[in-house]
């Protein structure tokens, strides 16, 4: 009986320190898992402060695709110097007000004379292609030469002056060329005879003038060598 007691007083310290032994296991495995699981954000922060910015490649403006003007107009001329011809519409010039101030635009004028810079013209409006056709059939009338002007409506006009650097030219009616020349000399051959000795032959007719117009000033005077 004795030796029966003392057996199991040794099973039941057996079982007590394994018991602890497991309870101090099952700590230390809590207390690693705890660690672990506090640390790794540290390092994911770690990492996403020493990783490098992100960069942008600089700006660069787009290359000039745009042509270059490989026609500049002439900064000066000489009397009679020969230049090209007026860019004619291809289907009619500016319609323009009864009154007040003619706005900016291309109109079809008769020169009339007047004072050097502020000349004395008439304005019409001019007709050109299937337009021509179109507006002289329906006028009862024929579309001559790819061109056709109605006599009405019409506007006279002697205060609009000419810009200080105007482009003015007249058309020889037996070349077909076209000349530069000055408000002056206009006025000059319109009375007479040119200024000059060498002055080409036939450069003063009644053929009409496109007139461009920008901000009350007359820009352009171009003759119209017409049929």
């Amino acid at each position: 009986m004795k030796f029966q007691r003392i057996a199991i007083t040794s099973l039941v310290l057996v079982a007590v320190g394994l018991t602890a032994c497991s309870s101090t296991s099952k700590s230390n495995a809590g207390s690693t898992t705890s660690v672990t699981g506090s640390t790794t954000p540290d390092v994911v922060s770690s990492t996403e402060a020493t990783a490098p910015p992100a960069t942008q490649p600089p700006a660069t403006n787009p290359p000039d695709t745009s042509a270059p003007d490989t026609n500049p107009a002439p900064t000066s001329h000489e009397l009679y110097d020969q230049v090209d011809g007026p860019n004619v519409p291809g289907d009619h010039t500016d319609p323009f007000v009864s009154s007040g101030v003619l706005g900016d635009g291309a109109y079809w004028v008769q020169y009339n004379g007047g004072e050097t810079f502020t000349p004395d013209i008439t304005v019409y409006q001019a007709f050109f292609g299937q337009e021509c056709i179109d507006m002289a059939t329906s006028a009862g009338e024929e579309c001559l030469n790819d061109i056709f002007v109605p006599n009405s409506p019409s506007r006279d006009i002697a205060d609009l002056p000419f810009s200080a650097d105007v482009s003015l030219t007249i058309a020889a009616f037996d070349t077909q060329l076209s000349y530069w020349i000055t408000p002056d000399e206009l006025r000059t051959i319109r009375s007479g005879s040119p200024s000059v000795d060498d002055a080409p032959d036939g450069v003063f007719s009644s053929f009409a003038f496109l007139m461009t117009v920008q901000g009350g000033q007359i820009t352009k005077f171009e003759q119209v060598w017409t049929p």
